[in-house]
């Protein structure tokens, strides 16, 4: 099992901690026991670490140019300068998302802190968890972890033995000869995106985008304890 399989596996097991946070603090608006309280914190806060170790083995994956996952082949190259190949993170969809979800989780953390002075918790971090499991969703639905063979399986999956010399390759199935071969270099990052700005402005916009989501918590918040003043 890779590297990238595994952090693919704890996508989906941040997705699950993420809906339980929601049930979570839901339950603890109905019964108000300290004990579910902690249990949506700490399923919170599994969803948020294991986003961010799936991110650092994400950003791993492009600093070392593993070209056998189709985001990393389509998005970097050996040549891009330290900056640029860093900013390839966010070059793609599937990329965006993770970093999107990224700032999500983070700013929850802090969110999960000023709720709980308010005594806006459960409320707040319902709403707050299951837009945080949104976006883990469509992390799942589009894995940047798929590997480049799986994208293109007509063009790179092959049967039988393989040839003397033949480098950058996996075996897929020995017992059956197969196997996959995968680019020595990737596509690159789009000549339009290869400036400095490209560095600091989606990560200043995905940050902004996300921050919208408090407002959004803490208004609905507001609406179910029919309190439409002191959340602002």
């Amino acid at each position: 099992m890779t590297i990238g399989t595994i952090a693919a596996i704890i996508v989906k097991i941040a997705f699950c901690a993420a809906l339980a946070a929601v049930f979570f603090y839901y339950r603890v608006r109905r019964e108000d026991t300290t004990r579910l309280l902690v249990f949506g914190r700490a399923s919170y806060h599994l969803a948020t670490l294991s986003l961010l170790s799936t991110a650092a083995v994400f950003l791993y994956l492009i600093l070392t140019h593993q070209f056998q996952y189709t985001y990393v082949w389509s998005y970097s190259s050996r040549d891009l300068p330290l900056a640029l190949l860093i900013s390839s993170f966010y070059a793609g969809q599937e990329g965006s998302f993770l970093l999107w979800a990224v700032y999500t989780s983070v700013i929850g953390v802090f969110l999960m802190r000023y709720a709980s002075r308010k005594e806006y918790e459960p409320e707040v971090m319902s709403v707050y968890s299951l837009i945080f499991a949104f976006f883990l969703l469509m992390l799942v639905v589009k894995n940047p972890f798929a590997f480049i063979w799986e994208t293109f399986p007509d063009d790179l999956i092959q049967v039988g033995p393989i040839p003397a010399g033949l480098s950058n390759l996996v075996v897929l199935d020995s017992a059956r000869g197969v196997w996959a071969r995968f680019p020595a270099e990737g596509r690159g990052l789009n000549p339009l995106l290869q400036n400095y700005w490209m560095v600091i402005h989606p990560q200043i916009l995905f940050s902004g985008f996300s921050a919208m989501a408090v407002p959004y918590a803490l208004a609905v918040a507001g609406l179910l304890k029919r309190d439409y003043k002191s959340w602002i």
